[in-house]
């Protein structure tokens, strides 16, 4: 039903995919956040694309991508990053496109 309700706002857009929406109340586990990486993982590495843009939260990217695992957010506002997925799951960074710094 929110699917729905969203995409009348953005009848461009393909939202055949989306097959739940979550809303988080309380913090998240970090074991869920990690089912939800390899889920997203395993998403992409079945996709024909060779080149695909993510957008995300920084949290989610940071733990996605194995960053600084120092830091709770390793990714700026706006921050646009080239990673490479290899067929074995594991990823690589390449180039910083672009950084916003506040």
């Amino acid at each position: 039903a929110v699917v729905s309700t969203q995409s009348t706002g953005f009848p461009g857009y393909d939202f055949s995919l989306v097959t739940e929406e979550e809303w988080w109340t309380t913090e998240e586990s970090h074991e869920h956040l990690l089912e939800r990486c390899q889920a997203f993982r395993d998403f992409l590495l079945a996709r024909p694309e060779k080149r695909i843009a993510v957008v995300s939260h920084g949290r989610f990217l940071t733990v996605f991508t194995g960053e600084d695992k120092s830091q709770f957010n390793s990714f700026w506002n706006c921050d646009a990053r080239e990673f490479v997925l290899s067929t074995d799951g594991t990823m690589k960074q390449g180039k910083v496109f672009l950084r916003v710094e506040t």
